[in-house]
């Protein structure tokens, strides 16, 4: 198995603000379609359930979960990623609103 190391300049290798981008645009991704979907289907209980189920998941991953399991090369801020999982929801629950 080979050992994972941290990438030199000029290494092809993923540039580690783009990596934090991606990874923020999915994390707001994901919650957003989970809870603007149940919106559509089940209006503000929807956003409610699936809304509050959204923001447990990332606090207990976030802030359990990834301290733990997490590669230490790719982990990113904890605090950061719990923000943008809540946006997806917020963002969610406004647009339900418009």
């Amino acid at each position: 198995m080979q050992e994972t190391y941290a990438a030199k300049s000029g290494e092809n290798a993923i540039d580690p603000s783009f990596f934090n981008l991606v990874s923020q645009i999915a994390h707001v991704a994901v919650t957003y379609g989970l809870t603007f979907t149940a919106a559509r289907f089940w209006g503000w209980p929807g956003i409610e359930i699936v809304g509050g189920l959204c923001i447990l998941y990332a606090a207990v991953h976030e802030f359990f979960w990834d301290p733990l399991m997490e590669n230490a090369l790719t982990r990113g801020s904890d605090l950061e990623d719990f923000c943008f999982l809540v946006l997806g929801v917020a963002v969610a629950a406004g647009v339900y609103a418009i």
